[in-house]
């Protein structure tokens, strides 16, 4: 018999984008195009067998496709979330392989949904929150656990930190740096005892978590922290009882141990920059063409997204994150002003002055206005280009 992917798999991990869509009416929507397949049988998410019952049996039927249309929300926000929920009828993919965990989408959702009325300038400041949806639910825990148990200076600095923490991901935030150190070997104590008792090989660094950048691990130790603290994953193989706290404890321990031998015995110098930093590829791929690699704020789960994975297990230090908002754009119908910024310019020569001119004002959370081309060759220094056959 033969075994092979289906077909159906390879094209659930290539998602379609989503186009979203608003007027001067009033109107709003999005939606997700193209072509998703359905199987005659099987999971579409695991191996098929490929001797013909699970082929392909058609699409998903255009009206049934991801969409919305002035919800009665009066907002839509998409930032690569599973666009559909528990009720919908067919397989568009999972969260573990072709979406995000949300909690970006949480975070935008908890923004918009925080005033009856948002000006450009509250846009601008949603599009550059570095605040980590995840910390905010999680390092309240954590201090629980940790209370009246941390012993030592560097500790007891590190706690301080996180207690008065307001959970942004700057580039000058030492706190920052510990919640995703914490964060990372959190995922490693848990999860790593049960891989090795089990035999399941790690691909990634040694010591670091196989879960380390899978999105449901993440949401998996999120719900049993929040929710099942006596979750039986905490408790090691060999019978050792552990819960949640204990294992947090832990984590926070040798996260602080991490920090003092990379960046130095002060925890107040434990700054974000320091572990995380940004390079604005080329669309070439080629790194002499690129801007950067230079310390930044956000991480995967803001926002202002910028990812990035731990270089090895005893050191926090990430690499480089490569993705990130490419065009930030803001239009106020009602005033009929517009901006936007591209991380990057207008020319992809690199001998072009607009080659990264407009990389500052990316990078700083600026904007340029967005002006009719009737005003713009009205302003001085304005250039105006023909195109003639």
């Amino acid at each position: 018999t033969r075994v092979r992917s289906s077909a159906a798999s390879d094209v659930y991990k290539r998602q379609t984008l989503n186009f979203v869509y608003a007027d001067d009416q009033g109107n709003i929507g999005m939606i997700s195009p193209g072509y998703y397949p359905i199987v005659k049988s099987g999971a579409p998410w695991l191996p098929l067998p490929g001797t013909g019952e699970a082929d392909i049996a058609g699409s998903i039927p255009y009206d049934a496709v991801p969409q919305v249309y002035d919800p009665p929300s009066h907002m839509i926000f998409t930032a690569n979330q599973r666009p559909v929920g528990n009720d919908y009828p067919y397989f568009i993919g999972t969260t573990w392989g072709d979406f995000d965990n949300g909690y970006r989408a949480n975070e935008i959702s908890a923004e918009l949904s925080g005033k009856s009325q948002l000006t450009m300038q509250d846009m601008e400041r949603i599009q550059n929150s570095t605040h980590d949806y995840l910390a905010g639910e999680i390092v309240p825990e954590l201090l629980k656990a940790l209370r009246g148990n941390v012993a030592g200076g560097d500790a007891q600095q590190a706690q301080a930190l996180l207690q008065s923490w307001n959970g942004n991901m700057d580039v000058n935030s030492p706190a920052a740096s510990i919640w995703w150190t914490f964060w990372t070997r959190y995922l490693a104590d848990t999860f790593n005892p049960w891989w090795q008792a089990n035999h399941v090989p790690i691909k990634q660094q040694p010591g670091l978590a196989v879960g380390t950048g899978q999105t449901s691990l993440d949401e998996d130790l999120e719900t049993w922290t929040l929710h099942d603290p006596q979750n039986a994953a905490f408790t090691l193989p060999n019978g050792n009882k552990r819960d949640a706290s204990a294992v947090m404890l832990q984590a926070f321990g040798e996260s602080v141990g991490e920090l003092s031998k990379t960046l130095g015995s002060d925890p107040n110098q434990w700054q974000w920059g320091k572990l995380h930093s940004r390079t604005i590829a080329s669309l070439l791929g080629v790194d002499a063409l690129s801007y950067g690699p230079r310390p930044t704020g956000g991480d995967e789960w803001t926002p202002n997204a910028a990812g990035g994975s731990p270089l090895s297990a005893n050191d926090p230090m990430l690499s480089a994150s490569e993705h990130g908002p490419s065009w930030r754009i803001i239009v106020d119908w009602a005033s009929g002003q517009a901006e936007g910024t591209y991380p990057g310019g207008q020319d992809e020569n690199p001998a072009s002055p607009w080659y990264e001119n407009q990389i500052s004002h990316w990078w700083d959370g600026q904007y340029y206005p967005m002006i009719a081309g009737a005003i713009a060759r009205q302003q001085a220094g304005s250039v105006v280009w023909t195109l003639s056959r």
